[in-house]
């Protein structure tokens, strides 16, 4: 959905001692900015009001009532119910003001994983035992699942001799999907899920910037430390109770 270059054509130079920017340079850098940032938000809250929509229909199709003794199944399916409830909260605020990007992603986070936590009840409530939820990508949870790094060898000579390369080592750190772990092995930069740094908090800059949004402080976003809520199972109470929205410097 994002491009690599995003944050190269949003972020512009920084003023520096010999070159202070213009204000027709600064207006049009900040333009630059707002508007990759409002087409990137109008694609992110169509693919929200999708992946809620589909929620939406699948619970109608596959509703549960469970016996009270059914205890397992019983939060899982609350959990989902939850989740799916959240989502929607997210997708309904999509047109205010302080919505940015990561919100609209932890709404498609929590649609998806509400489907996966349905299906779980399903088959808890069939005496099976469901696999855990799946990994999502930290660089960008909108990406396909994480992929584990390759097995290391189980030959106590051959693993001696196995060296981790930097790249393999900043790889491994984070959960990544195949393209991002793709990318860091290559040298380059992962396609990032962006969020908008105001001003006031972008030192050195005349106007908002567009940041990996793991690097907008955590007292600003309770999706930079938790992959938009992908890595946090209290994620649907924390957008329930309507914590989630923190005041940014404006």
């Amino acid at each position: 959905m994002f491009r690599r270059w995003w944050f190269l054509k949003a972020a512009g130079p920084a003023p520096t001692s010999e070159h202070h920017p213009s204000r027709r340079e600064i207006r049009e850098h900040n333009a630059l900015v707002l508007g990759e940032w409002e087409a990137l938000r109008d694609r992110l809250r169509d693919l929200a009001a999708e992946r809620v929509t589909t929620a939406g229909a699948v619970f109608r199709a596959a509703e549960l009532q469970l016996p009270t003794e059914e205890s397992a199944a019983r939060r899982a399916y609350q959990w989902a119910l939850e989740a799916y409830e959240a989502a929607g909260r997210l997708l309904d605020a999509a047109e205010h003001r302080d919505t940015d990007l990561p919100d609209l992603a932890a709404a498609v986070v929590l649609a998806e994983q509400a489907v996966e936590r349905l299906a779980a009840a399903h088959l808890l409530h069939a005496g099976q035992r469901p696999g855990p939820l799946v990994v999502r990508c930290y660089y960008n949870p909108l990406h396909g699942p994480a992929e584990s790094a390759a097995e290391a060898p189980k030959n106590r000579k051959t693993r001696q001799r196995a060296h981790t390369t930097v790249r393999e080592a900043a790889a491994d750190r984070r959960p990544a999907c195949r393209s991002c772990r793709t990318a860091i092995l290559a040298g380059q930069t992962p396609d990032v899920l962006p969020a908008l740094l105001p001003a006031k908090a972008a030192p050195g800059r005349k106007g908002p910037v567009l940041v990996p949004y793991f690097a907008v402080p955590r007292q600003w976003s309770p999706w930079s430390t938790t992959a938009c809520g992908a890595y946090d199972p209290a994620t649907p109470a924390l957008v329930l109770r309507g914590d989630y929205r923190k005041r940014k410097p404006s």
